[in-house]
């Protein structure tokens, strides 16, 4: 049988892994049509309609866990293959790979069983070599691999038999079994079954290696193939895999180790045709010039036959002699064709590893008289890089059952070998720091929430998210962002313990679980968050990265594994909702789960579900409040934001603006209140108020792409001024990309907006990119107010703002004063206007309008808004 080239099937094995691996694990809805040629114990329909056998139950698994529903179809098998080719059936189970089926057909590239090809005949038949065919009348399946072989073959070999070809093997066993023919023609899974139920017996003859594969209608479903790759290559390198357990229970002779995923067929033939050769040349004494001549003719056609098997052939004498050895034995050694004959291994080999490995399976042989199947590593003369090969030996007996001779197949499987430790690093590590990757680390953390609930332990497990580390991609390239992972992976590695999994899960975000922290459960915390200290701790220290220094925190967030855990997703759920605390208290610390966090994202959800739904409904509205001026006019009023929800009642601004902001749901409220705003100039300018409105504007918002155009649509679409409105932006925006900010502050300052700083004097603003920015006005935050004019401290600072304003010519509005001595001291220091209960408190639009109108009419005062 043809093969693929090793270096091509490891290339393909490795992308297949890959792909994988990037692409995830997430389920499609896929509907497979499958043929089924029923052929136990390979596959057959089940009473429920579904796939069965050695193949069936592998594809129903992958199935189930895909969530694929599969649709069987019975049918022979020249008729299966003919579905397949016209796309009537999706997948047909059972298929041999040969290099003419591949422009037909789509092929996965592991091999889901090796088999091979058997002639089965009644017992005492005579046939004991492929020339004892010469007449006899071989049943065939139609269709098959065997067919195509045998015909060419033996048309080759000048050897006449009549094919009787039939539509089903089963066909074949019975015609041998009435004896309508000779023998039939097999792979070696379906023949050992069914030549026990007809009476038949295997031969000596055996051909074709085969390599068993689902094969799929070409240019459908292209990730069929790469999902049934992805499952043999994890289970066939697992020995307890469902892969194995299947084989077992068929009780087929697997063993779950790699030596015997292939050549379990050579040795057999091997030993059938040098025995042959053995008694052709015992017989080549004795015979006559006819069966001379005979012998001759077939010990070279099993010279070609042997020399063409793509493995090391040979056979040793019970000194460990060479008796034989076929051409790539020759090659392997680098020694001229006959050169090793009479000669022991010793006389080539120098590696004494090599040496070693072969004579103790040939001692091992000798003494027990049984096969040996080892995987030894063998360094060719004249060089250091070793081979792995797959070394079955048996031993050829005398009629006295004592050793003659020792067989020997050897297969080199080092380009499997090393695709299969390829696919399972890329299973389980992340190729950039070579630390586990999420699929190891949640291995790893269901074997210890086990542990923890049956009490042999207490565990933790540590959520380490990086702070601001797209800064670090986007300031200084991938390529530091690459080194500095790699560099806080170093750090983790060598603060924890070997015991420990220190484990990356993606771009930014690290796991590490702790084994072992002792009891009570107390201490086990205590211990805990020591190590998440340390690891924080050893973040924090500068980083050179592309010899250039860098500087990086963590939000580590930290839950134990005991005996009351309930599951790996709570586990994960607890330290992801802790590590995002850390995270929003400002990073660079520690957070231990706590039951509250849980209460609290609830809350979170609810909020952003019915913030949502209050949206251009009555629920939220805006209120007014007012700005006055020392002689008591008012200079200007903010519209705030308020939300009456129907079962909760009043839900304060500080709860659902951080919500709003951090679901995406701000740009929708911005963009309605900035609809009511513009209504609102309109109306108070209809009742003779001129002065502006101010309203909230967040960062996010203003870093919109479409924000000016969307600002520029609402002012003409209501035919309001836009130089009476006033946005007010947090000290947070003076952080940003001051160039973007500017420019997009300059575009809407076009359209006749000001802008506000809001909360000045409590953030940590570049003060040098005020002058950068078309600023009108700057709002001293109440905690600054509030303990005037009693705080120097307080007093200093709003001193300092003063001076700086006027200096930069900006406005100046003082918010939260309650007091008239507040009143008094920033009216006595030029504070331009005032905000606070002590004026006038938040009220609803139409209640200020109502205030305007009365006040308009001569019948209240400013007392009224107090």
């Amino acid at each position: 049988m043809l093969r693929l080239p090793h270096l091509l099937r490891a290339l393909l094995l490795a992308l297949t892994v890959l792909s994988s691996g990037l692409a995830g694990t997430t389920a499609q809805a896929v509907t497979l049509r499958v043929g089924i040629y029923p052929q136990r114990p390979d596959v057959y329909v089940d009473a429920n309609g579904q796939p069965a056998g050695i193949l069936g139950d592998i594809l129903v698994e992958i199935a189930r866990r895909e969530g694929w529903t599969l649709k069987t179809q019975t049918c022979v098998w020249a008729q299966c293959v003919q579905m397949l080719q016209s796309g009537q059936i999706d997948l047909l189970p059972d298929m041999y790979y040969t290099p003419e089926r591949t422009k037909t057909f789509t092929f996965h590239h592991i091999p889901v069983l090796h088999s091979w090809s058997q002639i089965y005949a009644r017992p005492g038949s005579p046939l004991r070599a492929i020339g004892d065919l010469k007449g006899k009348k071989l049943a065939v399946l139609a269709g098959s691999t065997q067919n195509d072989y045998l015909r060419t073959t033996l048309a080759g070999l000048h050897i006449p038999v009549t094919l009787d070809v039939v539509q089903k093997l089963d066909e074949g066993f019975k015609r041998v079994h009435d004896q309508q023919d000779d023998a039939v023609a097999s792979d070696y899974f379906y023949g050992e079954l069914s030549s026990h139920d007809y009476g038949l017996v295997a031969t000596p003859i055996i051909f074709q290696p085969l390599q068993v594969f689902y094969g799929m209608t070409k240019g459908t479903n292209p990730q069929i193939p790469a999902t049934i790759d992805r499952y043999l290559a994890s289970w066939q390198a697992t020995p307890d895999s469902f892969y194995y357990r299947t084989l077992n229970h068929w009780r087929l002779p697997f063993h779950p180790s790699v030596l015997e995923t292939q050549g379990p067929w050579i040795i057999g033939a091997l030993v059938a045709l040098l025995v042959l050769t053995l008694i052709f040349a015992l017989t080549s004494r004795v015979q006559l010039g006819r069966q001379r001549a005979r012998l001759q003719l077939n010990e070279r056609r099993f010279e070609t036959i042997l020399g063409s098997i793509d493995a090391c052939v040979c056979t040793k004498d019970i000194d460990q002699k060479y008796l034989y050895a076929n051409a790539q034995l020759e090659a392997f050694y680098g020694v001229p064709a006959g050169s090793l004959i009479g000669h022991r291994d010793e006389d080539f080999l120098g590696d004494s590893d090599t040496l070693e490995s072969i004579n103790a399976s040939d001692h091992a042989v000798l003494s027990s008289r049984k096969r040996q199947v080892t995987q030894p590593e063998i360094v060719p003369p004249g060089s250091t890089q070793g081979h792995t090969f797959l070394s079955i030996k048996a031993p050829l007996l005398k009629s006295d059952g004592t050793v003659e001779a020792i067989c020997t197949v050897a297969t080199d499987i080092t380009d499997r070998v090393r695709a299969e430790a390829s696919a399972h690093r890329l299973a389980y590590y992340d190729i950039l720091t070579n630390l586990p990757n999420r699929r190891q680390a949640l291995a790893r953390l269901e074997d210890l929430t086990k542990k923890a609930q049956e009490k042999q332990t207490i565990g933790a497990l540590l959520v380490i998210n990086l702070d601001n580390f797209k800064k670090i991609n986007d300031l200084h390239g991938h390529q530091s962002g690459d080194e500095l992972l790699r560099s806080v992976a170093e750090r983790l590695t060598r603060s924890t313990r070997d015991r420990d999994m220190v484990a990356r899960t993606s771009g930014d975000e690290f796991l590490v679980l702790l084994d072992g922290l002792g009891t009570p459960l107390a201490e086990a915390a205590r211990h805990a968050m020591q190590v998440a200290e340390k690891l924080r701790l050893s973040i924090a220290r500068a980083f050179v990265v592309l010899d250039k220094p860098a500087y990086i925190t963590a939000s580590i967030g930290t839950t134990l594994l005991h005996a009351q855990t309930s599951s790996v997703d709570a586990v994960i759920r607890e330290a992801d909702l802790a590590a995002h605390r850390a995270k929003d208290q400002g990073g660079n610390q520690v957070t231990f789960y706590e039951q509250e966090l849980q209460i609290e994202v609830e809350q979170r959800l609810w909020l952003e579900h019915d913030l949502l739904q209050a949206l251009n409904t009555p629920q939220l509205s805006l209120h007014i409040q007012p700005q006055f001026g020392a002689g008591g006019h008012v200079t200007g009023a903010e519209l705030l934001a308020r939300w009456n929800h129907p079962t909760r009642g009043a839900i304060s601004p500080s709860t659902f603006i951080p919500i709003a902001e951090a679901s995406g749901l701000i740009n929708l409220l911005g963009e309605w209140t900035l609809g009511v705003a513009c209504k609102t100039l309109l109306m108070l300018q209809e009742l003779g108020e001129t002065y502006p409105l101010s309203i909230n504007v967040s960062p996010k918002q203003l870093m919109e792409s479409h924000f000016v155009d969307y600002v520029r649509n609402t002012l003409e679409t209501h035919d309001a001024p836009g130089n009476r409105l006033i946005f007010e932006v947090t000290e947070g925006v003076l952080i940003q990309d001051v160039v973007a900010v500017a420019d997009r502050m300059q575009a809407l300052s076009l359209l006749g907006i000001r802008f506000s700083i809001d909360d000045f004097g409590t953030g940590y603003s570049n003060l040098a990119s005020l002058k950068r920015l078309p600023l009108y006005e700057l709002k001293i935050d109440k905690s600054l107010v509030q303990d005037l004019p009693n705080d120097e401290e307080d007093i200093a600072i709003v001193q300092l703002i003063l001076a700086m304003a006027d200096k930069l010519n900006l406005r100046v509005v003082a918010e939260g004063v309650e007091t008239q001595a507040q009143s008094d001291f920033l009216f006595s220091r030029n504070c331009d206007a005032l905000q606070g209960f002590l004026l006038a408190r938040p009220m609803p639009i139409d209640a200020w309008t109502q205030q305007v109108q009365a006040r308009r009419n001569g019948v209240s005062r400013i007392d009224t808004l107090r």
